[in-house]
């Protein structure tokens, strides 16, 4: 309460809608310097919240015990109608108007997170750029969404902590998918060597120690191998994007090769991708994303299981070879591809706030902006588990399976009001 500001009048509403507009009634009595301070303050917010994303209406519960906040999306105020000319003796009314979410959250709780290297951490847990079956070697991590009772969409704030050595981290992508009700995630990572086609080598540098080599001869499109989604899983990633991306074992030799998806449903192909380009040593690729299973099914029943099949594509006549170790089927419930126009040093950090809409980095205590985010960004959804998938590159476009991020990640309780 700043000096002259006598009290307000305001009436919370209430909507089914996702968003409310509300307004309040100020009055104000004291000197025209301190009028003028409380009118500039408004006039302050009203600027403020053209330009950022994190100006919010915060109410004290009893009920709770704490503070509540409500992201507001507009800000304005006016004098009331026959109150300006009071102006001069010293006292009048404003009204405040905004539009803010139809839902309020307390303050930040530390979330919970899982994989094989631990379980409810909430300190750092470590993210691997491979998954196999190596303890710890997972590039996901989880939560349970029934242990802290979600029933809505909620706000993260995410740090991802480069915490290898050597080459900054520059590319990286992270998706995450939700299981409504009870079972088993899909399987989203897939090695070279689980397909049906090429020659399986062993590489201790391998994601599982192995990798996969394709040899063909002449030009057009060759497929090189196929991997089959199970009737489970089809059925579960139904209205889920997956952003392919792949990690080739060593770079091709030869220039100017191209990579595709095919989807075939009981032997006959009913999807064929577009092309993406893979450039004389590159050894990692993002491809277009794709739809599993093809089509819209009622799914009464179980959905067919499908194959994925990738193929490629080189111009010349004579012999070619790629060599594959995995790839990644990223989902995009909650999505964001983190671009980098700087580089992420070890020890430096990545912050990703839902809430604020705001990314940054900070590094040694000091902030600085590394990465441009695109995509809306990561909440938790309703359901039983949320599991979120990482990706990582450097600037080379190397994607080794030894790099690490540690994640950590907060939310904010939410409670709405209908």
């Amino acid at each position: 309460m700043l000096p002259a500001m006598l009290g307000c009048e305001w009436e919370m509403q209430t909507s089914s809608g996702e968003r409310v507009a509300e307004k309040a009634i100020v009055s104000l009595r004291g000197s025209l310097q301190e009028l003028k301070a409380v009118t500039e303050g408004f006039e302050s917010l009203r600027s403020g919240a053209k330009r950022r994303q994190d100006l919010c209406l915060r109410v004290w519960s009893e009920t709770r015990d704490c503070f509540l906040y409500s992201p507001l999306h507009r800000f304005d105020w006016q004098f009331l109608p026959a109150h300006l000319l009071s102006t001069e003796g010293g006292s009048f009314r404003l009204e405040l108007n905004w539009e803010r979410d139809n839902v309020f959250y307390g303050d930040e709780v530390a979330l919970p997170l899982s994989n094989s290297s631990g379980s409810g951490v909430t300190n750092g847990l470590t993210l691997f750029n491979h998954d196999d079956p190596s303890l710890g070697h997972d590039n996901w991590f989880e939560v349970n969404l029934q242990a802290i009772g979600n029933l809505s969409q909620i706000p993260l704030r995410l740090e991802l902590k480069n915490t290898t050595s050597g080459e900054p981290l520059a590319d990286f992508w992270l998706g995450s998918m939700c299981l409504p009700g009870s079972g088993n995630l899909p399987n989203l990572v897939f090695e070279a060597e689980s397909g049906v086609g090429g020659t399986v080598l062993t590489d201790a540098s391998a994601s599982s120690g192995k990798y996969s080599r394709y040899d063909w001869n002449g030009s057009g499109w060759h497929s090189l191998a196929s991997w089959t989604i199970s009737a489970l899983d089809v059925t579960r990633l139904q209205g889920i994007g997956l952003l392919p991306l792949l990690r080739l074992f060593g770079a091709p030799t030869e220039a100017n090769f191209k990579l595709r998806w095919q989807l075939r449903v009981d032997g006959m192909p009913v999807w064929v991708g577009p092309s993406s380009d893979l450039e004389l040593g590159q050894t990692s690729l993002r491809m277009e994303p794709l739809l599993i299973p093809w089509g819209d099914l009622p799914l009464r029943s179980f959905a067919m299981a499908q194959q994925l099949v990738l193929e490629a594509f080189h111009v010349g006549t004579g012999a070619h070879r790629l060599q594959l170790d995995d790839f990644l089927l990223l989902p995009q419930q909650t999505f964001a591809a983190y671009h980098a126009i700087g580089s992420l040093k070890q020890n430096a950090s990545l912050f990703d706030d839902q809430m604020r809409q705001s990314v940054w980095s900070e590094s040694g205590g000091l902030e600085l902006t590394t990465h441009l985010r695109v995509g809306n960004g990561h909440h938790l959804q309703p359901g039983s588990l949320q599991r979120f998938y990482c990706f990582q590159r450097e600037a080379n476009g190397a994607a080794p399976i030894a790099r690490t991020l540690l994640v950590r990640a907060w939310y904010r309780p939410g409670w709405r009001l209908l």
